[in-house]
């Protein structure tokens, strides 16, 4: 099964632990994070920090200003239109979102784990197969014929 994993760039590692699990499960996996999977440089938040003003100019010249971005979000197009399951770890921004929203759009099979930051809502989860609590749910959500990843106690994620 083709998998891609949507999900914020501060949750980095847990999207490469989450994609290395499934990996090891048979799944084919498209992880943003892992420069092995994308066909552009990684352009995760820090190396472009400044944030748009409308002070300064307009958002079109801001959102346009660097190429790797569309570079980017075509690469993650490309791979949402292949893949067969979209899995959107929360919590996550906007980006994320879009990329999930789109894959949903597309009639791909999707499901929504974790929970949003105290406070936030998104109703619209409610447009996954499913909503899981825990990463270690996935496999067993995906196939059944996977056993789950080792879970600590200690890890309210349940990496």
């Amino acid at each position: 099964m083709n998998i891609y994993i949507s999900s914020s760039w501060k949750n980095r590692q847990r999207v490469r632990e989450v994609a290395v699990s499934l990996r090891i499960c048979g799944h084919e996996v498209y992880d943003f994070t892992d420069p092995a999977c994308r066909k552009t440089p990684e352009i995760p938040p820090e190396r472009f920090p400044v944030q748009w003003d409308p002070e300064i100019g307009s958002y079109a010249e801001y959102i346009t200003s660097v190429p790797e971005w569309r570079q980017a979000v075509e690469c993650n197009r490309a791979a949402l239109d292949r893949c067969d399951v979209v899995v959107l770890l929360l919590p996550c921004g906007a980006d994320a979102h879009a990329d999930w929203a789109y894959a949903v759009g597309l009639g791909k099979r999707s499901c929504v784990v974790g929970a949003p930051k105290a406070g936030e809502r998104t109703p619209t989860h409610m447009w996954a197969d499913t909503i899981l609590d825990y990463d270690h749910e996935i496999p067993g959500w995906l196939t059944g014929g996977c056993p789950r990843w080792p879970v600590s106690r200690d890890d309210k994620r349940g990496l």
